[in-house]
């Protein structure tokens, strides 16, 4: 399963980049990878903070951290930096392995930017004179022809009190090559073309991808999963630069970094099989007929280059996976998010795991009936907020909204589409009667102590009913109607689960606390006394389901999902 925002992904993508960082550090295999875990797992103890952050900088930013933090051990004599002072170390390969720029580089090895670049001089002079052989040039000149360099950086032309032996005692200062001597360097696997000192070069960056294939490949995620305590199993997932609330994880900057490394790790070694590729296969097209009931739903991810939301290629569209465990992918709706707007494109499932309810590729909201392959449309217009569909417990009905003036709510058996008005409406609940548990939110300066208060009412075949007013807190986790639809279950503002008179607003029964590890959303209704609710892990990484007793007040663990996804559109249970 691929889920945005997940852990798992992130550390299966991106800690063979990491290792590889770790070992151009240290010059060793093994304390490479104790790095690299040791430095993964405590940025990653922070997810839920920094997920939606930068979470590759917070990773390299520990990494470098931890190798400075102490005198690092000396690398092995072998390990072509191991000449260079840790600091120095740290700052070509921030700069020239991993790709960042310079307000990066200071950032991840703690230096002032002012110092940067004397530091970058430095440890480039000092690695040329270590290893002149990494910068030969491509042609071999011919004995005589072996020009005598230039004195590197600000090294003054002649040395102070003009004699060659100032020259030899500078330690940053590369020692010339007389013309027509036997010293030209003999070609290695590492060589490159000469560049000058100080610029961004190619050369080098080539040169220390090639020294960092001496460390193997190595996907950390199960060391560093362990060592940070998951409870609950996790596999390869997702991790994008999105997410629901936050859109846009990874700064732009840091995705062309990281972009910029593993590509120049495939150049280098001119096999792709070293490129980092999606888990699984993308499987079969769902066909128009299904009848294996639907579970859960996610949308995956494409290797190399966005998908287009409007038409996604098959590698992101949205997954399907069946009560029989059959993954099928959807290609007739919209996915992922829009790339204007950023928002995320919506998918619903009824809770038979029967029909679903999508943004078509032509722009507009259908629900597909599985079982027959039928397609129906809600006549609504679409709006540039984010859209939000729920259904009734038996599928008939699907209700869309986009917290605007206009909702909807369609009738699949006949075909028809109600719509209803107000300022910011939401279809918090739909009864398998056609009974629409609405929401209207307005901003207001006569009700003491809030800015904003929203009314609920009951419309259906029976009237309307209601029209008291909330507040618009009580409505964040969403709602659930019972099945006789009487009662709103619904998550207060200190996370306890409660039960509201769905016609006269009276709370009532027991208030069950729920902050173990926070709300995610109020699911649906299990029986007449049981509620269905998605938390987050303690790891804020998947989400599992809790099942609550709203007469006694108890809550356990739901025994038939071992886990789900943070965002995972759910259908049928097992």
């Amino acid at each position: 399963m691929k889920q945005s925002g997940d852990l798992s992904i992130f550390l299966a993508n991106y800690s063979p980049s990491f290792a590889r960082t770790a070992y151009l550090l240290t010059g060793d295999a093994d304390r490479a990878r104790e790095l690299a875990v040791e430095a993964l797992v405590t940025a990653c103890r922070r997810w839920s903070t920094i997920r939606w952050g930068q979470p590759a900088v917070a990773a390299l930013r520990e990494l470098y951290a931890q190798f400075l933090a102490a005198a690092p051990p000396p690398a092995p004599e072998e390990h072509a930096l191991a000449t260079l002072p840790p600091t120095a170390r740290a700052v070509l390969v921030a700069r020239y392995h991993d790709a960042l720029p310079p307000e990066q580089v200071a950032m991840v090895t703690g230096l002032w930017t002012a110092a940067l670049e004397e530091e970058t001089h430095q440890a480039l002079t000092l690695l040329r004179a270590a290893h002149p052989e990494l910068f030969t040039r491509d042609e071999t000149p011919e004995p005589g022809d072996v020009p005598s360099p230039e004195p590197e950086g600000d090294a003054p032309s002649e040395p102070e009190g003009g004699t060659q032996e100032a020259v030899d005692q500078a330690p940053w200062v590369a020692p010339e090559v007389p013309p027509g001597t036997a010293q030209e360097p003999e070609p290695t696997p590492w060589t490159v073309p000469a560049q000058g000192p100080d610029t961004d070069d190619p050369g080098l960056r080539a040169v220390l991808v090639r020294i960092a294939l001496g460390m193997p490949h190595l996907n950390l995620s199960e060391p560093v999963l362990t060592r940070i305590g998951r409870r609950r199993r996790t596999r390869v997932t997702l991790w994008a630069t999105v997410s629901a609330g936050a859109v846009g994880a990874f700064a732009a900057l840091v995705v062309i970094a990281v972009s910029n490394l593993a590509g120049n790790l495939e150049k280098a070694t001119g096999d792709s099989g070293t490129a980092l590729t999606p888990s699984d296969e993308v499987p079969m097209a769902m066909p128009d007929k299904l009848g294996d009931p639907i579970r859960y739903a996610y949308t995956d991810y494409c290797e190399g280059a966005s998908s287009n939301s409007s038409d996604p290629r098959p590698c992101g569209q949205w997954r399907l996976t069946t009560l029989s465990g059959k993954e099928w992918r959807l290609p007739a709706a919209r996915a992922g998010y829009d790339e204007e707007t950023l928002i995320a494109l919506p998918l619903a499932i009824s809770q038979d795991g029967h029909r679903l309810a999508y943004r078509h590729r032509d722009g507009s909201y259908v629900v597909h009936d599985l079982p027959t392959g039928v397609v129906k449309k809600i006549d609504i217009e679409h709006e540039e907020t984010p859209p939000h569909i729920t259904s009734s417990p038996n599928g008939r009905y699907f209700a869309l909204d986009f917290g605007a003036a206009d909702g909807a709510m369609l009738d699949f058996e006949t075909g028809a589409t109600r719509h209803v008005r107000g300022t910011k409406i939401k279809i918090l609940a739909v009864g398998n009667d056609g009974t629409r548990v609405v929401s209207d939110e307005v901003d207001v300066n006569d009700v003491p102590g809030h800015a904003s208060v929203a009314t609920l009412t009951l419309q259906g075949a029976r009237g309307r009913a209601g029209g008291y007013r909330v507040d618009p807190g009580l409505l964040e986790y969403g709602a659930a109607l019972s099945p006789d639809g009487r009662t709103l279950a619904l998550v207060s503002a200190d996370e306890r689960l409660v039960t509201m008179n769905a016609r006269t607003g009276r709370v009532f029964g027991s208030r069950t606390a729920l902050d173990d590890y926070g709300v995610i959303a109020v699911e649906r209704w299990l029986s007449a006394d049981e509620v269905l609710v998605r938390q987050p892990d303690e790891d804020d990484e998947d989400a599992y389901l809790t099942r609550v007793d709203v007469r006694s007040g108890k809550s356990a663990d739901y025994g038939g999902e071992e886990w789900i996804g943070y965002d995972s559109p759910l259908g049928a249970l097992k």
